[in-house]
């Protein structure tokens, strides 16, 4: 699929004709038949103006969709607003969680060394991928005399 194919595609989905999408990117009506024909290429110009007015500038260029559908972004909006007992709520129904009050701040125990907080116990009985982990342990460096 073209980069003109992918420009008319945007276009149809934001429910705009050639004409409407042409005046509100300041162009003529035959400038933006010839992208999205392919015999010109929008330039940076055109783009930013299209981005402003919705177009998925990403999914034109590369053929990847840069946004989330209308439905994930209103579910992730709810998310962000929610409490923290309601996150940990959704985050236990969809089974990311073992259990909704299990996640509660500062609630779970801790590793304690020379009487510091050195961190949280986690209990959970998925695999947990440690390959990029590093322990390194070493001396003080020696004063030169």
């Amino acid at each position: 699929m073209t980069v003109g194919k992918r420009l008319k595609d945007e276009r149809k989905r934001l429910g705009l004709t050639q004409d409407e999408m042409a005046v509100q990117l300041g162009l003529t009506r035959y400038a933006q038949l010839n992208f999205e024909k392919d015999i010109n290429l929008p330039g940076g110009a055109y783009l930013l103006a299209a981005l402003d007015r919705g177009v998925d500038v990403m999914y034109v260029l590369s053929g990847h969709r840069a946004q989330l559908d209308p439905a994930d972004r209103l579910l992730l909006s709810a998310f962000k607003d929610a409490s923290p007992a309601a996150r940990n709520a959704v985050l236990a129904a969809l089974g990311l969680v073992s259990d909704a009050s299990s996640s509660k701040t500062g609630a779970g125990p801790v590793v304690s060394f020379n009487n510091s907080e050195v961190g949280s116990v986690i209990s959970t009985t998925a695999s947990i991928d440690q390959s990029n982990m590093q322990i390194i342990v070493g001396g003080r460096k020696k004063k030169k005399s």
